[in-house]
């Protein structure tokens, strides 16, 4: 299937009124298909990533294109029970009876709270089900799939809302959404080569 959300991003920070002009159009897709993900993130004119997942296979490649370059990783998928125990510790999640209709499902209401005291609030749906291992979006501790996420990042507030929804995707599209294979001009780096890269840049 296909999921699209829509990503409002918003700051009282004035500070941040250029970071967040920038951001303007924002949009997620999530597709999915047997044991393969992919999520699309457009960020909007600042970056996009794709990250797709093969369960089977347990590897994962990300393509990243922005102000950067073009950036390829691929790697293992972890091992989800050891990182559920790992995210144990650092988030409280609080679930609440409240109940909000999105893309006529009901949908009930989920609070995370980090360690650093930060709440996110998401609106889960059981009436979706998405194999999400490998990706890192969405929180394994919440009891459905969201259909709506407020979340707080670097001064900003993230709201990403499902504004479609397709239950089965084209069988041309399964083939080519998850191909895993590196395009033309990208370069290939490991997660910590692209993490000292932006800590050189800050």
């Amino acid at each position: 299937g296909h999921l699209k959300y829509s990503i409002e991003v918003t700051s009282d920070n004035p500070d941040m009124a250029m970071v967040v002009g920038m951001m303007q159009g924002s949009t997620m897709d999530i597709y999915f298909a047997d044991n393969k993900t992919r999520v699309d993130m457009e960020m909007g004119s600042m970056m996009k990533t794709i990250t797709i997942a093969d369960t089977d296979k347990k590897e994962t490649l990300t393509l990243m294109s922005g102000m950067m370059g073009n950036t390829a990783i691929k790697q293992p998928i972890s091992d989800p029970e050891a990182e559920a125990e790992g995210e144990e510790d650092d988030i409280e999640v609080i679930l609440e009876d409240e109940t909000k209709d999105i893309l006529g499902y009901n949908c009930k209401k989920a609070i995370i709270v980090d360690a650093d005291g930060n709440e996110s609030v998401f609106w889960y749906t059981d009436e979706i089900a998405i194999n999400t291992e490998g990706q890192n979006v969405l929180s394994s501790k919440i009891p459905g799939q969201p259909l709506q996420m407020e979340v707080p990042a670097k001064g900003m507030n993230m709201t990403m809302t499902a504004i479609e929804f397709t239950e089965k995707l084209k069988k041309k599209l399964k083939t080519s959404l998850f191909d895993m294979t590196i395009p033309e001009g990208y370069t290939v780096k490991s997660t910590e080569e692209l993490m000292e890269e932006i800590e050189q840049q800050q």
